[in-house]
């Protein structure tokens, strides 16, 4: 008996290998690891363990450290969360860098390296630098922008201008985007974004307890897709309507508009002007402004947090989200300005997700719409 219990303790002696290979499990066995573990460990990485492994000297400490060490190796790599095509590729930091470069980052724990995850902030580039991509890496030159979008016959018959401000103080870079409405072949959702830019879109008939929702008054880019789509909305309305009446918090009796559910048939049954093909395209829900909202159940006060998407690239996602497009951008600075916002550094998400929220605050400090016939008679009027 004491022999046996002599051999138990040299098999399973404190080595380094089994020491390591104990918190590997306990990580494992937590639920939550194994929901946001998604399948990063590439089929190289699991050879380059067992190859490693096989180097080693034969011996029972040897032989059964590596068949615990292959096995979770394996289990890791074959856990059913497949890791998104499109997931975003964030700043790596140098330890991250290192082990996946030797293709270590299991047996040396560095569990962010195996799993996907990208933290690395002091290695990743100044956001507020227009250089700076979504990987965090500094690139040579700001992304270029796409062509202008052809309009495909299709009559623009209002333009917006949005003035997009991002990063803030000192270092805050203001440009306008400038998009083309197509009122005739999309009426309804047009006269929605007008709404939105003008005089702000009002379901209560009370205003004494709350305001119109603008873009212009709290609106911001929400979401990035990196190099494929941009989100811009209203995240709060109370904070927006705090903001504009310079308090610290809207009053308690404050009343967010809710959702227009009156036109959501009539949004819902136009069809989309032209299907997501191109860079420069702007896109609202299939029910209308205010039903873009991800949070279940939706709240009144974030209903308008994801207004409008603008197209970075070709988007097949958006077709079968059934979206409709009601514009575009109609000026190269527009299309350069849209290369740069899809590609800012977005916030950390788990592995599986496509995107996030800006790195770097970018507001909308003003949205100005203006008729195509009010242009040109105003063009008219300066040329006599």
């Amino acid at each position: 008996q004491r022999r046996g219990s002599e051999e138990r303790r040299r098999t399973r002696g404190p080595s380094q290998v089994h020491a390591a290979m104990k918190r590997i499990h306990s990580l494992l066995a937590s639920p939550c690891f194994l929901m946001i573990s998604a399948a990063a460990i590439s089929t190289s990485t699991r050879r380059n363990a067992q190859q490693q492994l096989n180097t080693q000297p034969d011996g029972p400490e040897r032989s059964l450290s590596r068949q615990r060490r292959i096995f979770l190796a394996g289990l890791v790599s074959s856990l059913p969360l497949p890791l998104s095509a499109n997931a975003v590729e964030r700043a790596v930091g140098s330890a991250e860098a290192k082990c996946r470069e030797e293709g270590n980052c299991l047996q040396t724990l560095d569990l962010d390296g195996a799993v996907g995850w990208n933290w690395g902030a002091k290695d990743r580039c100044d956001s507020t630098d227009p250089r700076c991509g979504a990987n965090g890496v500094l690139n040579d030159s700001p992304p270029a922008g796409q062509p202008v979008p052809d309009k495909q016959g299709l009559q623009i018959t209002d333009v917006v201008s949005l003035e997009i401000q991002i990063g803030t103080g000192s270092n805050a870079d203001t440009q306008i985007l400038k998009i083309g409405l197509y009122g005739e072949s999309t009426p309804t959702l047009v006269g929605e974004m007008k709404e939105l830019c003008a005089n702000g879109i009002v379901t209560s008939s009370d205003l004494l307890l709350g305001a119109p929702v603008r873009l212009g008054v709290g609106g911001q880019m929400t979401y990035i897709r990196p190099e494929q789509r941009v989100d811009f909305g209203v995240p709060s309305q109370r904070i927006a309507y705090a903001k504009a009446m310079r308090q610290t918090k809207a009053p308690e009796e404050f009343v967010p508009q809710k959702r227009p559910d009156g036109k959501f048939d009539a949004c819902k049954n136009e069809k989309t002007s032209r299907p997501h093909n191109v860079a420069g395209l702007l896109s609202v829900p299939k029910g209308g402004i205010g039903f873009g909202s991800s949070s279940i159940p939706v709240k009144d006060d974030d209903a308008y947090s994801s207004c409008f998407q603008i197209t970075a690239s070709s988007s097949s996602d958006a077709d079968k989200e059934e979206r409709k497009v009601i514009g575009q951008l109609i000026d190269s600075k527009s299309m350069e300005l849209l290369a740069r916002l899809s590609s800012i550094p977005t916030r950390k998400a788990l592995p599986m997700q496509s995107g996030g929220s800006p790195l770097i605050k970018t507001v909308v400090n003003d949205c100005v719409v203006e008729s195509v016939s009010d242009l040109l008679e105003n063009k008219d009027n300066v040329g006599t």
